[in-house]
């Protein structure tokens, strides 16, 4: 069955930069409404793709690759135009696909090519190109960075009356293909939340009874991409950081 190949716009999460410069990110409102069509060839289709960089272009930045599809493909990649780049994809969580690639010095990243996706289902592959977002062509161009990482909402629930025994389930809206985990003082440090679609983390914590329930008024998420680091706590209080 020949393969099915249709042009769409990238859902990308572009966080790449010049030499020296600070690696940021793009606000998730800019970077997730494309205008895109979807290929489909039963039973399988491609939706979605978002791609960030810890270091830009540079050898020895990593690369991860989200893809959103149809759930259980037998394989899927995602190949980075003519660089010879072709990042092998695994089903994360139902209908996400991630993989991740370290820039070696050989390889030459052009932005100005389509990013090809590739997944298969049934006898024949699906493959859609996404083209690389303009904010990621002006900053492969050199153009100055992007808007910093955001927080754009952070809530615990429950959050009165906490007893032991309870599950406490945590939700972060913010810049996509980010790093994002929780901070409670003298009880959580560093419990993962995971991106359940673009800029959306969730996590769940179950309360001990060693655990000071008080403590998790002071709860706060730290989101974390490239050099870029943001802090949100449960009243609203956000800052930033940068980590160079």
């Amino acid at each position: 069955m020949k393969s099915t190949l249709r042009k769409s716009a990238a859902a990308a999460l572009m966080v790449l930069a010049p030499l020296g410069a600070v690696v940021v990110s793009q606000p998730a409102a800019a970077q997730y409404a494309p205008q895109y069509r979807v290929a489909e060839a039963a039973p399988g289709r491609i939706t979605n793709m978002a791609l960030n960089s810890d270091g830009g272009l540079r050898p020895g930045a990593t690369l991860r690759v989200q893809v959103y599809a149809t759930p259980d493909a037998r394989w899927a990649t995602a190949t980075l135009g003519d660089s010879g780049v072709r990042v092998a994809l695994r089903e994360r969580a139902p209908g996400e696909y991630v993989g991740t690639h370290v820039i070696r010095r050989s390889e030459r990243i052009d932005p100005h090519q389509a990013m090809t996706v590739r997944a298969g289902w049934g006898e024949g592959p699906v493959t859609v190109a996404f083209d690389y977002p303009p904010a990621f062509q002006a900053l492969a161009m050199g153009a100055g960075p992007a808007a910093a990482t955001t927080v754009n909402s952070f809530a615990m629930s429950p959050s009165d009356d906490l007893q032991p025994g309870q599950v406490l389930h945590f939700r972060v809206e913010g810049t996509p293909g980010a790093r994002a985990f929780v901070e409670v003082p003298q009880v959580v440090r560093g419990l993962p939340l995971r991106e359940v679609r673009p800029g959306l983390y969730v996590g769940h914590y179950t309360l001990r009874r060693r655990d000071d329930p008080d403590a998790f008024r002071d709860a706060r998420v730290v989101l974390r991409n490239g050099d870029q680091r943001t802090v949100a706590r449960l009243g609203g209080q956000r800052y930033g950081y940068n980590d160079r």
